[in-house]
């Protein structure tokens, strides 16, 4: 029985070395990966996971990028670790006031300090031309840290000033589906093409007036990429007649 545990524990202690050396998770031995542990590997392995979940269930072609392991970390040891994870998809059926188009960008593991310089390379090219046309394409940035105001200042900022829509998302809050979470009811982009039918039906004078969903603040309309003036319509359980329906306006 001895002998059994002790050939098991050395098994382990064998598995443990090699996938140590194959990902090279080791920061000391490998000091383009910074503190980068295990635990960092399994976070960007989830997040990306969940990701893919919400761009399939938006519309978006997600095959090509669907075979990511842990193991695939390894390649961000390179002086290109924010390209490798790059994703560009596109939009398997168009759909009504969405961008036919995703880019996925990676800033690991902290971006806000070098936010501004980070989104000047994304979005021109070495010639000072646009190099993503905020017409056809959204943006999606993944990192590692805290997103605050400074974040969602530049959201507005490029919505305003390039009608861009971008989103950034701290890889440790998607690890799992925030829209399978028992307490979020469903929520679902509200086309602009019903909302003049909405409004007189209802006897609303104006959408600005329904209660507000944060731009870029909440979570959940984040994730379905609301922009101001976007309306969402969210449909909760209801113990006396089964559901209940409202509406919310994006707004700052």
């Amino acid at each position: 029985m001895m002998a059994s545990m002790l050939d098991l524990n050395s098994l382990k202690g064998c598995l443990n070395s090699a996938l140590a050396v194959r990902v090279n998770l080791n920061p000391i031995s490998n000091p383009l990966l910074g503190r980068m542990d295990f635990e960092t590997v399994d976070i960007l392995f989830r997040s990306r996971q969940t990701l893919l979940q919400i761009l399939e269930a938006k519309g978006y072609n997600v095959t090509p990028y669907l075979r990511f392991g842990p193991f695939e970390i390894e390649t961000m040891a390179s002086g290109t670790k924010e390209v490798s994870l790059r994703m560009d998809l596109e939009r398997s059926i168009e759909k009504e006031g969405a961008p036919s188009k995703c880019r996925v960008e990676y800033a690991i593991p902290r971006v806000k300090n070098r936010l501004s310089g980070f989104l000047n390379k994304l979005l021109e090219t070495d010639s000072g031309e646009p190099a993503i046309d905020p017409l056809t394409t959204e943006v999606i940035v993944i990192t590692l840290e805290a997103i605050g105001d400074s974040f969602t200042a530049a959201a507005l900022n490029l919505w305003n000033k390039q009608k861009l829509r971008i989103s950034f998302f701290d890889a440790n809050t998607i690890v799992s589906n925030p829209l399978n979470h028992v307490l979020v009811p469903k929520h679902e982009f509200f086309p602009e093409s019903k909302h003049a039918e909405f409004l007189k039906a209802n006897y609303i004078k104006s959408k600005y007036t329904l209660p507000v969903i944060k731009f870029h603040d909440d979570m959940i309309g984040r994730i379905l990429g609301l922009v101001p003036g976007d309306i969402v319509k969210i449909t909760r359980p209801s113990p006396q007649a089964g559901e209940y329906i409202l509406y919310r306006i994006c707004n700052v």
